[in-house]
Order: C-alpha cells, then structure tokens, then sequence
C-alpha cells in the first residue's frame, strides 16, 4: 500500500453525512507509515474516498476510469477519515494516481486544512 493509490474500502453503514458503503478511496498517509504499519498496535490508514456523484468545485479532484477504477469518479478532499487496514481490500490497486493529479490533491488537502 502506497501513498497515492486506490483501492476498495468497506466503509461500513452510512451515519448521518459520513460516507458509507464499500467504495475507491484515495491512501494519502505517508509512505514510511505504510511500510511500517504491520509493527504498530494502531493499524489506522488516512485516506479520502471516491464518488460517482460528479459535482466538481474546489474540494474534489476528478479521476479518469482507468486501470481497475471502472467508473470516472471524483476524490473528496474534505472528507478525510482513518479507517483500520483490515477495511482494505489491498489485493487490487484500482489505478495510482499521476504526479499531476497527486500534486492538485496536495495542494486542495492545504487549502481545505488552511496550512
């Protein structure tokens, strides 16, 4: 699991705004964490999912289908979670997103956290 990839996860049921069922989402937690995880009691990923409601604006960036990603999809830059690894399915990277398209993540995650 790398910093910039896709993959299916469980979300579990949907509370009130929160973000519910088994869909994309983006891994943004750092590589060094990643790598490192299996030694931690804390097994928390942070990671932004993906949804097919097409709305666009300052808070989302827009993804292609491609690769395993079978729909064009749009990442929620504000809705940040930290799920457990085992909500992962880590058997299929979906796609990994393109510097350029890391690169509008990063800079809309520091917008919406104003750092």
């Amino acid at each position: 699991m790398k910093r910039g990839e896709i993959y299916l996860v469980n979300f579990g049921k949907r509370y009130n705004s929160e973000f519910g069922k088994i869909r994309p989402a983006l891994i943004i937690q750092n590589d060094v964490a990643n790598r490192n995880i299996d030694k931690v009691d804390f097994k928390g990923v942070s990671m932004l999912p993906l949804t097919t409601n097409l709305t666009g604006g300052d808070l989302r960036v827009r993804i292609e289908k491609r690769d395993n990603l079978k729909k064009t999809s749009e990442i929620c830059i504000n809705e940040i979670c930290t799920l457990d690894q085992s909500r992962i399915d880590l058997d299929t990277v979906l796609t990994q997103l393109t510097e350029n398209e890391m690169n509008e993540v990063n800079q809309k995650l520091k917008k919406h956290l104003e750092i």
